[in-house]
């Protein structure tokens, strides 16, 4: 009788896992959307601190944060670039793509030589993908 308690936790501990990681995918699936549409100029730029935070606290994945601050530069939305380019370099500090996305961000902030440090780092990271 025990075991079956047991296994029966168990398993609604994993239901309500996987529901919450699905809720989280998409989350940051709609965020990511809503950073495309900022870049595309379709949602207001004012939106665009909002679309930070929620890219920062529903996506992981540093290629996604990187897209974010892709997007958002686009729209010249620089602040909320630059706090995103840092949580994928702080998250990943071995990893290029936050790396290139922190020197879009200070090329568009008028500063190349952090631009410049951040594509060498990026660079060292990857020489072959970065190559020039």
């Amino acid at each position: 009788m025990l075991w079956r308690v047991v296994l029966v936790v168990a398993g609604l501990s994993l239901i309500a896992f996987g529901v919450g990681r699905h809720a989280r995918h998409d989350a940051c699936a709609t965020a990511r959307q809503d950073a495309l549409s900022i870049g595309l100029h379709h949602t207001p730029a004012s939106a665009a601190p909002d679309v930070a935070a929620r890219l920062t606290a529903d996506c992981r994945d540093t290629a996604v944060l990187s897209e974010g601050v892709a997007a958002l530069l686009r729209a010249r939305q620089t602040a909320p670039a630059l706090r995103l380019a840092q949580t994928a370099v702080r998250r990943e500090p071995d990893g290029r793509n936050g790396w290139i996305a922190l020197s879009w961000v200070r090329r568009d902030l008028g500063d190349r030589a952090g631009s410049a440090r951040a594509l060498g780092r990026a660079r060292r990271l990857d020489p072959v993908g970065l190559r020039g």
